[in-house]
């Protein structure tokens, strides 16, 4: 475990394959859901998409777990029909709500309206099931984004000061608008992991460990605060 100077906290987690890193983080996650459904009766977790987590939600998928007891959302979605290959709620749908955890409950970002800007509201009157996030599970692009916050993104201030529950942000290199929850939101968790692979990746992590830049590399403005630390899953 190693800790960063700057305003930047999180604790860093190695592990020698995806293979043990994905098994140690699902015991994780698991262990908190259940925790959560012990004390409350249900437990609220936030997932991303991309190719880095498919293994991780395959294997959460067999899980032995009281699943119609959670409910999980994304922490954003790229405006596009959810039978997308580009969806992330379709990535959900095809790995983690399968086998055992067919039976949790899941609330989509995408909705009808015509442009994510549109269906803000709409989303986030769904967001306000969730009293409480106990997890989000971060990613990060190699351009140094996470959720939608892409460097110098439209919305992205907003998306980084916003009270609101989510708003649409739209990548100047990306070709979809986006929905993400805000980093307020996201903040609110109770547990934040980012889980990276790849030499890549760990180079632009160690490069924001060493910037205060968050506009520039937006995965900072996810290492601001003490609570909840960073949790930072690498292979």
């Amino acid at each position: 475990m190693e800790e960063a100077g700057m305003k930047n906290n999180f604790t860093l987690h190695i592990f020698k394959s995806s293979e043990a890193l994905v098994a140690t983080l699902s015991d994780a996650i698991i262990s908190v859901l259940k925790s959560a459904i012990e004390q409350r009766g249900h437990a609220f977790i936030a997932l991303s998409g991309g190719s880095t987590p498919k293994k991780l939600f395959e294997s959460l998928s067999g899980a032995d777990l009281e699943w119609n007891k959670v409910i999980i959302t994304l922490v954003d979605e790229r405006w596009v029909s959810p039978n997308s290959a580009e969806s992330n709620e379709n990535l959900i749908k095809n790995t983690l709500l399968q086998n055992n955890a067919s039976f949790a409950n899941f609330i989509p970002l995408k909705n009808s309206a015509l442009e994510a800007q549109d269906g803000v509201l709409i989303t986030a009157n769904r967001l306000q099931e969730i009293d409480k996030l106990d997890i989000v599970v971060l990613g990060m692009g190699g351009d140094g984004h996470t959720a939608s916050f892409f460097p110098h993104a439209k919305g992205l201030e907003n998306a980084l000061t916003t009270k609101e529950l989510c708003c649409a942000t739209e990548a100047t290199v990306a070709p979809y608008s986006r929905i993400t929850l805000s980093r307020n939101f996201l903040l609110s968790a109770k547990h934040l992991f980012l889980h990276i692979e790849g030499e890549q990746k760990r180079n632009v992590f160690d490069l924001a460990c060493g910037s205060s830049d968050e506009l520039e590399i937006p995965i900072i403005a996810m290492m601001q605060q003490t609570q909840p630390k960073l949790e930072v899953y690498y292979a």
